[in-house]
């Protein structure tokens, strides 16, 4: 089973002595900067995504409604009886093209709020600044389906991830496809699912209104440590090589497997016809996905003074000018060259990028050989008027360095899914029936007490 690797949290004696010759501390004006640098991201903690919003989506026709327009299968997988999940799930919404409108997670809402058990009833979690643009893309797809959309309200839900660095939270079983898989009651009035982006990345939870997660889970056993902020939760999830929102999966651009949804378990090739299915369908038979995003540490020295290890190191006193999402990212050289990828959000002195895998890493993918040179520097450019831009900034220059997570590596010199899906399903399996056998023991224990 891939595991994810220990992320630095302080950078040692050595690179510290180095750090001002690959970091600068500037102050950015005009330029785009949070408030406060976030903190590191705690080992075990949950934070409140107030940048992501919900959409309900209630009727009898609004499990084969969505099973058209999602990445992910509505109907367990391999049943006979083509029944429908009862799981929350990792997926996206494509345009007819194969591009991405929106990643986003899927909750079946919770049984104790169904109106009838024959109507099945979904939340839809995306980008807050993309409720509006994903309600219209529904309601041209609705036509005479039997089901009503509906965007919530501020405080009417609250959106959670939580996590506990290294172990699998108690409820992984809940993403089996059984009746027991819950670690809620019926009559529970939270969702959730785990959150399969990355190894050990942790839970997602949907809570009624707007109170602390720890009001309704208390139990440490399940949520370990204390609230964190957004932006550490934003460092964690870059130091994992996650992007998250239509910021840095650029709407109408982005590819599925570039953005690694296929390793993130939000793609069902075996499903059956959905918008955008075409290409995503031939990219995974018969082409080579040479772009993926991957984490980046941004400097703006010498790359010899970056710390060595197989993962960026995030330094909350660093500030550095960051690059407009979608900049292109080139060599340097005294000469003009083709673009290595596109830079797409960060924070402090790390970030997200869009990478040549064979420009910018070591990973091989075909036989012709590689153009990667671990001697080779990278950067971002940009001017104050640069085109295209919506958020003109003062000109600026950094420099990036490319990660491959050890799990992302694991699953390209592997062959990705179709090479993996019989080790990893049966892997999955024995897991999860470990986990349900200390479910059951933990809840026979319960009772006797």
């Amino acid at each position: 089973m891939m595991r994810p690797s220990t992320f630095s949290r302080t950078i040692c004696a050595s690179c510290s002595n180095h750090s001002r010759l690959f970091s600068t501390t500037v102050r950015l004006g005009s330029q785009q900067k949070n408030d406060a640098t976030p903190a590191s991201p705690p080992e075990a903690g949950y934070a409140r995504l107030t940048n992501r919003g919900l959409i309900s989506i209630t009727g009898v026709d609004s499990t084969t409604f969505l099973q058209g327009l999602i990445t992910q299968n509505m109907l367990i997988s391999n049943d006979p009886n083509r029944a429908t999940r009862r799981t929350g799930s990792y997926t996206a919404f494509l345009n007819s093209q194969g591009r991405i409108l929106n990643d986003a997670f899927l909750y079946p809402l919770p049984q104790a709020e169904l109106a009838s058990p024959d109507e099945p009833a979904w939340l839809i979690e995306v980008d807050k600044n993309e409720v509006t643009s994903l309600m219209k893309h529904l309601k041209k797809h609705k036509l005479r389906a039997k089901l009503k959309l509906r965007a919530l309200e501020d405080g009417e839900r609250t959106v959670w991830a939580s996590w506990k660095d290294h172990e699998q939270p108690r409820w992984a079983a809940y993403n089996l496809e059984s009746p027991t898989s819950s670690p809620f009651s019926l009559s529970s009035l939270i969702a959730g699912c785990i959150d399969t982006r990355a190894p050990g990345f942790g839970s997602r939870l949907i809570t009624p209104g707007a109170e602390d997660l720890r009001a309704h889970i208390p139990d440490e056993s399940q949520i370990a440590g204390s609230e964190a902020s957004l932006g550490a939760y934003t460092v964690r999830r870059m130091l994992h090589g996650i992007a998250e929102g239509q910021s840095e999966i650029i709407r109408e651009s982005a590819l599925p497997l570039e953005c690694n949804m296929d390793m993130m378990k939000g793609i069902d090739f075996r499903k059956g016809c959905y918008v955008g299915q075409e290409l995503t369908i031939r990219t995974h038979h018969t082409g080579v996905v040479r772009k993926r995003i991957l984490p980046v540490q941004l400097y703006t020295g010498d790359q010899s003074a970056l710390a060595s290890g197989n993962e960026p190191v995030y330094d909350p006193t660093v500030e550095l000018p960051l690059p407009p999402s979608g900049m292109n990212i080139s060599k340097i050289s005294t000469r003009r060259s083709r673009s290595t990828g596109k830079f797409l959000g960060g924070v402090g002195n790390i970030g997200l990028a869009l990478c040549r895998l064979e420009m910018m890493t070591d990973i091989t993918l075909t036989g012709e050989g590689t153009q990667y040179n671990p001697e080779q520097e990278f950067k971002v450019s940009w001017t104050a008027a640069e085109e295209g831009l919506s958020d003109p900034r003062e000109p600026g220059e950094v420099k990036l360095r490319a990660f491959v997570p050890s799990w992302t590596r694991d699953f390209i010199l592997n062959g990705g899914v179709k090479n993996n899906a019989r080790s990893r399903e049966a892997e999955d399996g024995h897991r999860a029936r470990e986990l349900l056998e200390q479910l059951e023991e933990e809840e026979s224990l319960r009772q006797k007490e």
